[in-house]
């Protein structure tokens, strides 16, 4: 039996079910590009996050080779980074000198291992100044000038 040309002509026409068709469409189309966004913050995300792990592993100070941190663990280096960013400018400028101090009144009193953990927080302390645009008190010792002294004085 064929088909008649008034009956194909109808079943052309017919338009039951077109929104279910346009539902799919427009529910695949919402899907890739919420894909699509969480793709590209998540890369935005790695790749923050690994600009900030070289960042604290290699930055130059004054021009003088990387720095590597000699007590701090990453997860502690990332933690008190966080913390030094959230702090005022004064707050940050004012911990350079205390920092220098106690790495200087440690240092005298022979704990090389409480002076490298004071060398490794004002090495953050740095990061953050240098990523707020500010520097560190005026007479407060730079991250190499306490690792010159650090090493003359045995420590490793």
């Amino acid at each position: 039996m064929k088909p008649s040309l008034k009956r194909l002509s109808a079943a052309w026409r017919d338009e039951s079910g077109a929104v279910t068709v346009d539902w799919v469409v427009l529910s695949a189309a919402t899907l890739t590009v919420g894909l699509s966004t969480m793709t590209l913050v998540q890369t935005g995300a790695v790749d923050l996050g690994n600009e900030i792990n070289m960042s604290l592993t290699s930055t130059e100070i004054g021009g003088a080779a990387a720095f590597s941190f000699y007590r701090l663990t990453e997860q502690q280096q990332t933690e008190m980074l966080a913390v030094y960013m959230a702090r005022t400018p004064e707050q940050l400028v004012a911990n350079s000198q205390s920092m220098s101090d106690s790495f200087q009144a440690t240092l005298d009193s022979g704990n090389l291992d409480e002076a490298a953990g004071w060398m490794d927080r004002r090495h953050l302390n740095q990061t953050a100044l240098e990523a707020n645009g500010l520097t560190a008190a005026e007479g407060s010792m730079t991250v190499a000038e306490m690792e010159t002294l650090f090493l003359a004085a045995g420590g490793s």
